[in-house]
């Protein structure tokens, strides 16, 4: 888990303006997606854990802790990144976002659009989620290939 520099903290704000503030939350008929929220609150982001080239976790204090996933997956989102987000540190959100998490550093950055947001008791039970969602994907993706198409 790395910590977000107080640089990064303080572009935080600039970077807000530039992207606008909201992001797509996925069809909830789409298997595992997570049900359409209203709006999110996030409050004092001050870390993150990566989970893999598509899912982040932000941390707000000890206690608070938002899985974050993207729309694709970020060939540069790796554990050890260094990332800023396109919104302050304290804000709410509401869908559809338009909102990146930014990789890399200052002279080469990559954006990696946010699809959804949403909170989540701990880091380790995002990894359980994403796990379960993706094992649910997978069972939907296996089904369809075993059903015979009607031509």
């Amino acid at each position: 888990m790395k910590r977000l520099t107080s640089s990064v903290l303080a572009g935080l704000g600039g970077l807000a303006l530039l992207a606008g503030s909201t992001a797509l939350a996925q069809d909830a008929a789409e298997p595992g997606a997570p049900p359409p929220q209203e709006r999110i609150r996030l409050v004092n982001v001050n870390g993150y854990a990566v989970i893999d080239r598509e899912h982040v976790v932000l941390n707000g204090g000890a206690s608070r802790h938002y899985l974050v996933t993207l729309r694709h997956r970020c060939s540069g989102l790796n554990t050890g990144v260094r990332i800023a987000t396109s919104f302050p540190a304290t804000t709410t959100l509401h869908p559809p976002y338009i909102e990146y998490i930014h990789v890399g550093d200052s002279m080469s950055p990559m954006r990696c659009a946010i699809d959804t947001i949403e909170e989540v008791d701990s880091v380790d039970a995002a990894r359980t989620l994403v796990e379960t969602r993706q094992a649910a994907a997978d069972a939907a993706e296996a089904e369809a290939e075993d059903t015979p198409s009607q031509r």
